[in-house]
């Protein structure tokens, strides 16, 4: 099996689904699970034409994310279009220092149902702004409720296009950390690693995996524990490729691999 970090270049995961479909004994799987509809490129990413957008708006709703790490160039042509005047970035999520002055509402995501029923004293901020732009990132796709959360995106931006001033039909921007994010989402025949995968793996390779990640970290504490004795297989062989590795964790995983 092997278990591939969202930094893995495309041309990595190329090579390796062409290798899995010449020999059908090695298996791809990802680090977490991601649930998104696929079938349209606008339903996880940024709009080609979000800069023009910008140009022409004078509001700008930030939720759950933050560009000045995930997005610098977006960072900036927001703080560009800040400094022109007339433009209000109105943020959902933790308190940032985005380099320029925004409003935070609340990090609360419920907020967005009160939003969506018009309940809100900020839906005056829709009626009222021209031409809204809504961004967010890919880390919604990872939530439990991430096709409810979204849904409940796509209702907000179809309430903003009632009262946008263009004739464009604003869309749900989703940014993404790097290429490679955007790779997996297009890969669907690569699922997120379970218990039953490690069980039935005679070895683990790890490529541009971090063991930080929850999902992972789980899994193989499980598996230093002995949770899968039991099983036919024994997976006794771990190789990982990262560019760093954690001394005291090597010394851990040495107890249940090779």
């Amino acid at each position: 099996m092997m278990l591939l970090g969202t930094n893995t270049s495309l041309e990595v995961l190329n090579l390796l689904n062409a290798l899995t479909r010449k020999y059908s004994f090695f298996k791809l799987r990802r680090v977490d699970s991601q649930s998104v509809n696929v079938d349209l490129e606008q339903n996880y990413l940024l709009d080609l034409n979000l800069n023009n957008k910008i140009a022409i708006s004078d509001t700008c709703w930030l939720i759950g994310i933050n560009p000045r790490y995930e997005g610098s160039k977006l960072n900036l042509r927001l703080r560009s279009r800040y400094l022109q005047g007339n433009f209000k970035i109105i943020q959902i999520g933790s308190l940032l220092n985005l380099t320029f002055p925004n409003v935070n509402i609340t990090s609360n995501t419920k907020i967005l149902k009160s939003l969506v029923e018009g309940n809100n004293l900020f839906c005056q901020e829709f009626v009222n702004s021209l031409n809204p732009i809504l961004i967010s990132n890919a880390q919604i796709f990872k939530r439990k409720d991430s096709f409810g959360f979204a849904n409940l995106l796509n209702f907000l931006n179809k309430h903003i296009n009632l009262f946008s001033q263009s004739d464009d039909k604003n869309q749900l921007n989703i940014l993404h950390p790097s290429l490679g994010s955007v790779g997996f989402l297009n890969c669907t025949s690569l699922k997120s690693v379970q218990n039953k995968d490690l069980k039935n793996a005679a070895g683990v390779y790890f490529v541009n995996n971090s063991f930080t990640n929850s999902n992972v970290k789980k899994l193989l504490n499980l598996k230093l524990l002995n949770f899968f004795h039991d099983h036919v297989h024994e997976n006794k062989i771990l190789i990982t490729q990262n560019n760093s590795l954690d001394n005291k964790l090597i010394t851990e995983l040495k107890k249940g691999f090779n």
